[in-house]
This record gives structure tokens, sequence and C-alpha cells, in this order.
């Protein structure tokens, strides 16, 4: 615990940095764009991170796990060999995405949500489908060496520091287009970082042979690719049914208060970042009842960091979205909604890490899948019925219900009970 807690404290700092020029990108954007283009701006930015989160073939998870693994019991050519697979068969995958999108961009912006303003912004930020699907597995190879600073630094500060400098030079004299390229430049920069710090941390190995088998890569990538997948629709989907159905300034609301929300998961990040890792590590040993204490803390300072973070976005929401500039208070309750199911995917600790960790990848997908199947049209009926409120009420359900189910899951599997939170430890 004493490890986790000094590695989250550098990855909080760093994801505190990154969350703050995240957010600061959004405001800059709401107060240069409105409402209306801010929201075409992040439609287009949610279609490419759901596209280069296919395009990793669910290569995230096993890479971490794997390099973690296998790192700690010496074996570098096998960390070598899984860090070369996870990148080729992603290059791969995300390339021919990429051509898809870049091909399709009109069709899907005239056909699919009726916005020809998105077009542009669509085909110029298709271009950061491949660096952003690689300096993701950058990031999660760094981790698993247990380069914290390094991870983070790649996956979480790089790009929207970087994405939010070019876009205070660049937006206010070329408009949309010109926070579409930003975003792009941002992850091709963000890669090359993370392509150096993983050479570096490996040059007294680079003449040792890599090799891993492909086989147990792919039985393990494989059913994170199918939750990863579902995960993403379960997430994205009341935005992107938003972009079909309601206007560009109801998609600029909601996802400033997304924006918003998602401060929570700076601790959800922080401490995982540490904790992935050191959750493989004690599985593979056999040590479980370390793995139960440790799980079982992890959640407890998680739900009590959480709890301020929330209360602040319920009793000011109107205050912290007319930050964002006019028009945006509108979504204080939208706000609310989505801070609660933020709330609650915190507070109830690192289940997709035990899971996805420990070889229970599956469970992690029916999971998902599960909760997609009631999702989906519960997202149809509720935003149809109640516009972007019914969107936030739609993603605070499926976060809460995917978060008690896998709870349930690392019960019955690992024999971990992560409640009550209260209990003495």
């Amino acid at each position: 615990m004493q490890e986790v807690l000094h590695g989250a404290s550098i990855s909080f700092v760093l994801k505190i940095l990154g969350a703050g020029f995240g957010f600061g990108l959004s405001v800059i954007l709401g107060r240069l764009l409105g409402a209306s283009d801010s929201g075409i701006y992040f439609l287009g930015f949610t279609i490419v991170l759901i596209v280069a989160a296919i395009g990793r073939l669910g290569m995230q998870s096993p890479l971490l796990r794997f390099v973690s693994a296998n790192n700690v019991a010496g074996e570098i050519g096998k960390v070598l060999g899984v860090y070369k697979k996870c990148m080729l068969f992603s290059l791969l995958g995300s390339s021919m995405l990429f051509f898809i999108l870049f091909l399709m961009g009109e069709w899907i912006s005239l056909a699919i949500f009726e916005k020809p303003e998105l077009t542009s912004v669509l085909v110029i930020m298709s271009l950061s489908v491949v660096p952003l699907s690689l300096l993701t597995l950058h990031a999660q190879a760094l981790q698993g060496l247990k380069k914290i600073v390094a991870s983070v630094l790649v996956l979480n500060v790089i790009v929207p520091t970087v994405a939010c400098i070019l876009i205070l030079f660049f937006v206010s004299g070329y408009g949309i287009d010109a926070a579409a390229w930003s975003y792009v430049f941002a992850t091709f920069i963000s890669l090359l970082a993370g392509w150096w710090f993983w050479h570096r941390a490996i040059y007294k190995y680079r003449h040792t042979h890599g090799s891993f088998n492909s086989g147990e890569l792919l039985a393990s990538s494989l059913p994170v690719m199918g939750a990863g997948m579902m995960y993403l629709a379960i997430t994205w989907a009341p935005l992107l049914l938003l972009g079909v159905w309601e206007s560009s300034e109801s998609i600029g609301i909601y996802n400033a208060a997304y924006r918003v929300a998602l401060l929570n998961v700076i601790i959800y990040g922080a401490v995982n970042t540490v904790l992935g890792p050191k959750v493989s590590e004690l599985y593979h040993q056999g040590n479980f009842l370390a793995l139960n204490a440790l799980a079982r803390k992890s959640m407890k300072l998680m739900f009590f960091l959480s709890v301020p973070i929330l209360l602040v976005c319920v009793m000011f929401p109107e205050k912290i979205l007319s930050i964002f500039g006019e028009g945006f208070e509108k979504g204080a309750s939208v706000l609310m909604i989505l801070a609660i199911g933020q709330f609650i995917n915190t507070a109830c600790g690192p289940v997709t890490y035990l899971l996805n960790m420990t070889g229970h990848e599956k469970l992690m997908q029916k999971n998902v899948f599960f909760c997609l199947l009631v999702g989906i049209p519960l997202s149809v009926f509720l935003i149809e019925s109640y516009g972007v409120v019914g969107a936030a009420i739609a993603t605070t359900t499926m976060i809460s219900m995917q978060n008690v189910i896998s709870i349930i899951f690392i019960k019955k599997s690992l024999n971990i009970s992560l409640f009550p939170v209260f209990k003495k430890l």
C-alpha cells in the first residue's frame, strides 16, 4: 500500500496537471468557439477516440499485464516480445480504421449525424487515430515497467498541454479546423515521447531477443477488445445519440458537464496507474492475502478522496459551468447527474483492473455486454424523451450498473469483498 500511495501521489500531481490543461482546453474552446462549434469539435473527438480504441485490438490490458508480470520475473525477452507484437497488431488495426474513417468522414457527417460542419473536423482528426492508439500502448507498457511518471506524461499530460497551447495561438484566427489540427499534432508529439521513454527504459536490453506467444496474447486481448468496444459504446453512446437527435449546442453543453464530472476520474486513474502492475504482480505470485488487503484499502482511499469533488459539483453546478462561457450554465442538472455517476465509478474502486489483471477478462466482457443490452435502449428512450438530461441519466445508470456487477464478480472469482468501505481493514 505504501508503494501504491507513493506512486499514486506522483501520478496524482501529474494527472492534476494534465486534467488542468484538458479542462482548460474545454474552457478555451467553449469561450472561443461557443457551445455549438465546441460541440462539433468534441463530437469529432469522440468518434476518433472510439475508432482509435477499436484499432488497438484490445492490446492495452494484456500489454500492461504481461510486461508487469514478466518484468518482475526477469523475463526481459518476453517483455520485449509482447511489446513488439502489441505494437504491430495495433499499428495494422488502427491504420486500416484510419483509412476507412478518412474516406467516409463526409458520409458519416451527412448521413448519420446530418451535420455538414462536422466533415472537415472529422477528416482532419482521423489523422490522429494511429498515433492515439500507439501512444496509449506505450503508456501501458511504461506503466508495466513501473515508469509511472513517463506513463502519465504520455497518456494524460502531453496531448492536452500541447493542444491547449496551440489552440490558444491559432483558433481565434483559423477557427475550428485549427483546433482539430492542434489535436492531431499533439498526439504525434505524445507518441514520439512515449517511444523515447520506452527505448530509454529498455536500452540496456536492446540486444536481447524478444519473443512472446501470439496465441497467449490474442487469447487475452480478444476478450478485452470485445469488452473495450462495448465499454466505449456504454461511455459514449449518449453523446453520439445526442449528435444524431439533438443540436450541436446540446452536445457542447453535455461535453462541458461531462468534462467537469471527469475530474473525479483523476483519483481513479492516479491510483490505478500504480495499482495495475501491483495487482498483476501479487496475483502471479499467489499472494492473495496481500491482494485482498490492497484492493479494499485502495477502494477506501478512492471513496474518501472522491467525496469533495462530488460535493462541489452538486452544490455549485451553475457557477462551474459558467466558466465555459455564456449558455453553458443551462447544463447544471446535467453536471449534477454526471458527477454522481463518476463518483460511483471512482468510489467502487479498481474493479476493472482487478478483473483484467488477474485473467478474468471474460467476466468483464460479460458484464459490459449485459450493461450494453440494457443501456443502449435506455439511452435511446431517455434521450428522445428528455434530451441532454436523459443522456446524463443514461450515462450514470450504465456506469453504476457496471460497477456493481463487477464488485459481485470480484467477490465470486477472487473472493475479495470490497464492501463495506467503512470497515476497519
